[in-house]
């Protein structure tokens, strides 16, 4: 990795935009690093999508997870399994803390406190 110039998942994802070659092959390695656990991950709980999120989500890394994932899992927990990535990008983060705050003023029991103060 001393051939690629970066100190975070950030960096990385520039050198991947601009077509650097080593990134794009290290990007691919962990993939496939990430595919091999991804595979048991998939075979014990057979879900039918797995999402892909982080800096590192681009075509590299993914065919590197689809390579593994594919080979090493079992074919009846992959033939209906979609790999995507997410869709939310850098407004992941934001998305989630605001669902987290929706679920926290709306929950049932938040919402029973509110009625009752009220006096209904």
């Amino acid at each position: 990795a001393a051939g690629v110039p970066a100190a975070s998942g950030s960096d990385v994802r520039a050198l991947l935009a601009e077509g650097h070659p080593e990134a794009a092959g290290l990007a691919r390695q962990a993939g496939r690093q990430v595919g091999e656990v991804l595979a048991t991950v998939v075979t014990l709980l057979n879900p039918g999508v797995l999402m892909i999120a982080g800096d590192l989500a681009g075509t590299p890394f993914l065919t590197g997870v689809r390579e593994l994932l594919y080979q090493r899992a079992l074919p009846r927990c992959t033939a209906h399994l979609d790999v995507v990535t997410s869709r939310l990008g850098d407004r992941a983060a934001l998305v989630g803390a605001a669902h987290l705050v929706v679920e926290h003023l709306y929950a049932p029991a938040r919402a029973e406190e509110r009625l009752e103060a009220l006096g209904v």
